[in-house]
């Protein structure tokens, strides 16, 4: 029963001789000057790029075991956390930025909540194990809205913009992209080009026309989707399976980390991979890409981290 392991027992099996959690997600700052790292040992700020833990004792205080996904607002003022523990409860907690005050605390679900993205500066979704996904006001206490339609646990959760319209577009274990009207809940199309989990997804950055969208999959792919019309545009195919995405800020590449410790920058115009950057010695869980200098932050077991540079330095 091997081959029926899941990435999320992949990710919290750790070493018996680890000395650190892995790092399980990780996200900058709209200003680039800070880096959040989360691991089961909780939230930590550090300085860019020397790596210093800078935030208070008093600040950023979760109540969440294990994280699996950081966000920021549109607006960077909230910092939202997502997690929880495995089949019992899923949580989303919100921070205020950069002081780290609790704001507010969403549950409603009966497994990890592992994805969350803003859909705008007061609301945000969340995707859970329990195979549903919640949209949440920050001003309220219930969920606006609950998705459903997954057949096993979403993963990921993104936010697509197009012109006044706003499309959520969720995967998961089930191996299916889905996509959703916002407005109202109503599943537009189910995408099902992936043979294994789906472990990820990505916007990418604002461009000319349609928007374009990175999964990720234990199948060893990363897809390119155009969602709002319901198209797989191209595919690459990588020798070690993908475990994170992110988009450089100009959109110009998508860069993934994988089992090996590699980042592979994917050229997303020819499904080529253009660079492998050596980062970590293993598994590299989490990534996040700098929004201004051109550099790369890589999180992996042992709690080890690593910057990469995405153009040649």
């Amino acid at each position: 029963m091997r081959h029926l392991l899941t990435f999320s027992a992949l990710l919290f099996a750790s070493p018996l001789c680890a000395a650190e959690p892995p790092v399980t997600a990780l996200c900058f700052d709209p200003d680039g000057k800070s880096l959040i790292t989360a691991s089961q040992a909780g939230l930590s700020i550090r300085n860019w790029p020397d790596f210093k833990v800078v935030a208070k004792a008093d600040s950023f205080q979760t109540s969440l075991a294990n994280i699996r996904d950081l966000a920021f607002s549109p607006d960077g003022k909230h910092l939202a956390v997502a997690g929880g523990t495995p089949a019992e409860e899923g949580i989303v907690e919100v921070f205020s930025w950069p002081n780290g005050k609790r704001l507010s605390e969403f549950k409603g679900h009966s497994d990890s909540v592992s994805g969350v993205a803003w859909i705008d500066d007061d609301s945000l979704a969340a995707a859970s194990l329990d195979h549903e996904v919640s949209v949440w006001d920050l001003s309220k206490d219930e969920p606006r809205r609950k998705l459903k339609g997954h057949s096993r646990g979403v993963t990921t959760v993104a936010v697509v913009r197009q012109q006044e319209k706003v499309t959520l577009v969720t995967a998961g274990l089930d191996q299916n992209l889905r996509v959703w009207e916002l407005a109202t809940g109503r599943q537009i199309r189910s995408l099902k080009n992936h043979t294994r989990e789906v472990h990820q997804l990505a916007v990418r950055p604002a461009t000319e026309g349609l928007p374009m969208v990175a999964s990720i999959s234990r199948d060893h792919t990363v897809r390119l989707w155009q969602p709002t019309i319901g198209r797989m545009v191209r595919f690459a195919r990588l020798e070690s399976p993908p475990l994170a995405v992110a988009w450089l800020p100009d959109g110009s590449l998508v860069a993934v980390t994988s089992a090996d410790g590699a980042v592979r920058l994917v050229d997303p115009d020819t499904a080529k991979v253009v660079r492998k950057l050596p980062a970590l010695g293993g598994w590299a869980y989490s990534l996040a890409a700098h929004p201004k200098d051109g550099s790369l932050a890589v999180g992996g077991r042992n709690g080890a981290l690593k910057r990469a540079f995405a153009s040649d330095q």
